[in-house]
């Protein structure tokens, strides 16, 4: 894919435009870098909900990416780093650069990263996304209550 067109001017592809069922729609408002950056922004729109914003890593290339607040919609948006399913990422706040640190593996060999819902670190109230790009299992913890999805697709 090539990443300028002509007159160089950056092409950057649309995610796919899913619409899930709205009766099983969990969509992340909020959700915090360890040191309370809010990591939701409108400067990355799926569905005309605001995305999830993170520095994103894999070897020596770093860029950013945009996930979906959308619990179960695996749709993404990379600038400045090519990323392939089944690469492994480190994950970093946009605002002050902390990496995501780890809470768990992940069944396919990656980790399980945390962001937290609150400004706050509490690990009974956070979001794990695996490390491993294309990876289906992410899971939400709500007063430490666990709601885990993995997507057979």
């Amino acid at each position: 894919m090539r990443l300028f067109d002509k007159k160089g001017i950056m092409i950057i592809p649309a995610p796919e435009r899913t619409k899930p069922d709205p009766k099983e729609l969990i969509v992340v408002r909020e959700c915090y870098c360890p040191n309370g950056h809010n990591l939701v922004t409108s400067q990355a729109k799926f569905n005309d909900r605001d995305g999830i914003l993170l520095n994103v890593k894999k070897k020596s290339k770093k860029g950013k990416i945009a996930l979906s607040p959308v619990y179960g919609d695996k749709s993404r948006l990379s600038v400045d780093v090519i990323l392939k399913e089944g690469d492994l990422v480190q994950l970093f706040c946009p605002y002050c650069n902390v990496k995501l640190s780890s809470f768990a593996n992940c069944e396919c060999g990656g980790e399980l990263l945390v962001m937290f819902t609150q400004p706050v670190i509490d690990y009974k109230n956070c979001i794990g996304i695996c490390n491993r790009v294309g990876c289906k299992h992410a899971e939400i913890k709500n007063e430490g209550q666990l709601m885990t999805l993995i997507k057979g697709d």
